[in-house]
Parts: structure tokens; C-alpha cells; sequence
């Protein structure tokens, strides 16, 4: 028997789910189908063998078409035996919900944290609003008052926010690539100038402890746990 885990993710929440299984499921294989309509096909395709398949779904679409294809996918999902949902806003969402994330990226004292200072009320306020079930109007007047007015889109929302925090450090994550410093043992980061301290520096972590610090201290624990798989 083996564990497959799908997503459609193919650029840097690919890069953190294989790293994230690999380090606490080392026996799952991860696999991207590239976007939602072709993930949706071949769970279709899916057959009642010894395999089990775990179907990572983003929640956080705005797209009536993209809407389509999850209300599919869902649907498929709850008539076969053999696939389980791991049911998430966002990748970017769920680095966002990781409590430690202030703490690992900016050091004690950190002027790069100050200047910073209204993104990270935005990404606290925003995770109140998106885990409570936040109204549209709710979430437009956050837009409004965080100057994410051109944002139309949960997910871009979220990656831009991700990004704008990160930026200019080890865990800098964008669409393509996901912070060296968020998927690797500490120090490991290629890039990395002796003045880069973070706020791991004096408590540095293996990648498994980093991954599972992320897991249990995010949304993904009741995500994975819904799935059954902690």
C-alpha cells in the first residue's frame, strides 16, 4: 500500500508540502497536478485499491470557475473510499496562521520588524477574520484600512502579505520559491551574510523541528487532523 498526497500547487507551496511530508510522513509520496482541473481528473480516475490519497484543496477561491471545479472535486472526493481532504484557505495562509512566524524571521529588537510593524497588525487581523468566518464586508473594510484595496483575490491577499513580511530575509517566500530558512535545517541557507540574524539565532532548528513546530502551531493541525492523519 502507499500514501499519495495531490495538490495543484506547482511552484513554491509544492517546494513546502514535499518538504513538510517527506520530513513527517517520509513514506507519503507527493505528487502536483498543476491546477485544479487536472487534480480533479485524475481523482476521477481514482480506483478502490490499496492506496489511500490525501487531496490538499485550497478553501479560498473567489473565481466562480475555480469554484466549480472544487464543488467537483469535493464531490468526487466523498465517493471514493480510498481519498481523504486535507482542506486548507491557502498554502500562504497557512505559513501566515504559524504563531512562531514573527518570532523565527525577525530577531530581538529588530528594526526591520518595527518598520514592519502595521503588516504584522494586518496578518494578525487578518487571520482573526479568515478563522472566524469574516463577511465580505469585513474583509473589505480590512482592505481598506491595510491598503489592500487592489486585492481582489483570498489567496493573493494572503501571498502578498506572506511575501512583504518575509522579504529581505532567509524565509522570504513568493509564487515561486518558499523561504530557504522555512524549509531548511538552520544556517543552511546558502545566501546567508554574517550580519543575517533572525530570530532563530540563538535556538536554531533542525527542518523536522521546524516542520513539525509549523504543523502543530497553524491551522494545518486541525486540517491534518480532519484528515486523519494526526
Amino acid at each position: 500500500m502507499s500514501n499519495y498526497v495531490w495538490c495543484e500547487d506547482s511552484g513554491s507551496g509544492y517546494q513546502f508540502w514535499n518538504v513538510m511530508f517527506k520530513s513527517l510522513y517520509p513514506d507519503f509520496i507527493v505528487e502536483t497536478k498543476i491546477n485544479n482541473t487536472r487534480l480533479n481528473k485524475a481523482v476521477n480516475q481514482i480506483e478502490d485499491d490499496d492506496n489511500v490519497y490525501y487531496i490538499l484543496i485550497d478553501s479560498a477561491v473567489d473565481n466562480p470557475d475555480v469554484l466549480r471545479e472544487i464543488t467537483r472535486l469535493n464531490k468526487t472526493i466523498s465517493v471514493k473510499n480510498n481519498v481523504r481532504k486535507i482542506s486548507i484557505h491557502s498554502f500562504e495562509f497557512a505559513l501566515l496562521s504559524f504563531e512562531m512566524m514573527e518570532n523565527w524571521v525577525f530577531a530581538e529588537h529588530d528594526d526591520l520588524k518595527d518598520k514592519r510593524s502595521q503588516l504584522l497588525d494586518a496578518r494578525k487581523t487578518y487571520i482573526e477574520l479568515i478563522t472566524n468566518g469574516g463577511t465580505a464586508e469585513e474583509l473589505n473594510e480590512f482592505k481598506t484600512k491595510y491598503g489592500f484595496s487592489d486585492k481582489k483575490n483570498q489567496e493573493q491577499l494572503a501571498a502578498v502579505m506572506l511575501f512583504n513580511i518575509t522579504r529581505n530575509t532567509g524565509f522570504e517566500t513568493d509564487k515561486s520559491k518558499v523561504g530557504q530558512c522555512f524549509i531548511n535545517s538552520c544556517c543552511e541557507w546558502d545566501e546567508r551574510q554574517t550580519d543575517d540574524i533572525c530570530g532563530l539565532d540563538n535556538d536554531r532548528l533542525s527542518v523536522d523541528e521546524k516542520m513539525d513546530q509549523i504543523l502543530v502551531r497553524s491551522v494545518l493541525k486541525d486540517a491534518f487532523k480532519e484528515a486523519g492523519l494526526i
